[in-house]
Order: structure tokens, then C-alpha cells, then sequence
């Protein structure tokens, strides 16, 4: 999936979890974005800006090409231009609703993550599987016990 832009990157897939290696924005590329940004953002937007541009930055650039200049600074100009259309468009249709929760990661990958908690859990392992995970443990106690419900729901129908 390609965007009609010249510079455009290809998106690789989703994934459940962190890439085990990525690379970091530079200061110099949150330059760009930051020039470029709306002064009075308020904190919140300025917040999502930068996590829509590193998103974008770091699926458009090899590893190695962090310095902003020649084609990669129009990509990153470019970048700039397409978070600002999000945050307008985020602005315009979500504005003045108060706090938005946003959940923690997508839901492409989660039943592999699951069935992975799932086979490693010994019983007493919440907390390492959270950290392997990126969840909290909280949130590995519950896929636990929905899978223990489903196990128990369907004890009882095979007995009925």
C-alpha cells in the first residue's frame, strides 16, 4: 500500500508488539515537525503530532539516513503535512468531547499474543508475561481468565 506521493514508503505489516531493534527520531528530524507546527498547540495535540510523525518517520526511512536534507527533508516536510491534515480532521470531528481514551495498540496480532500468554503462563507468571508483552499485568490476568471461562463454558456444554 503506497501513497500517490513520489517518497511515499511502502507500509510494512501491522504488528502486536515493539519492534524488537527500532531505530529513534532524531532531535533533527523533530526539528522539522516542530518548525512547522501550529505555535499555542495545545499540549495534548502537540502530543499527538509527535507520535503520528514518528510513526511516519520511522516507517519511511532506512535505519541509516537520519540526517534531515535533500529528499529525506521533503519527506519529512511531507510527514509534517500529513499530521497536520490528521490533527485537523481529528480536531474537527472529535473536538470539545473531553478526554479520548486511546487503547493501548491494535488489535492485528492479538490472538497470537494470546495464545503465546496463554501456552507460557505457569499460573504465578503474570508480571513476566506483562513485561514480554508490553501489557500490564492486569491486562494478562484478564486474557487468562477469559480464556478460563471459555474453557469452563465449553465443560458445560459438552456435559449437557
Amino acid at each position: 500500500m503506497s501513497s500517490s506521493h513520489p517518497l511515499s514508503p511502502t507500509i510494512p505489516p501491522l504488528s502486536a508488539g515493539p519492534a524488537p531493534s527500532r531505530r529513534r527520531v532524531s532531535a533533527a528530524e523533530l526539528g522539522v515537525l516542530d518548525r512547522e507546527l501550529p505555535l499555542g498547540l495545545a499540549e495534548g495535540m502537540h502530543e499527538l503530532a509527535l507520535c503520528l510523525f514518528e510513526a511516519l518517520v520511522l516507517l519511511g526511512t532506512p535505519p541509516d539516513n537520519a540526517k534531515p536534507e535533500g529528499p529525506w527533508l521533503e519527506q519529512l516536510r511531507y510527514f509534517v503535512r500529513l499530521v497536520l491534515a490528521q490533527l485537523e480532521y481529528l480536531s474537527r470531528e472529535m473536538g470539545g468531547r473531553g478526554n479520548i481514551y486511546i487503547a493501548r495498540g491494535l488489535e492485528v496480532g492479538k490472538d497470537d499474543r494470546d495464545r503465546a500468554i496463554l501456552a507460557a503462563f505457569n499460573g504465578q507468571n503474570f508480571n513476566d508475561l506483562a513485561a514480554q508483552h508490553g501489557l500490564t499485568p492486569m491486562r494478562v490476568r484478564q486474557i487468562v481468565a477469559r480464556e478460563n471461562r471459555r474453557r469452563r463454558k465449553g465443560a458445560l456444554k459438552e456435559k449437557a
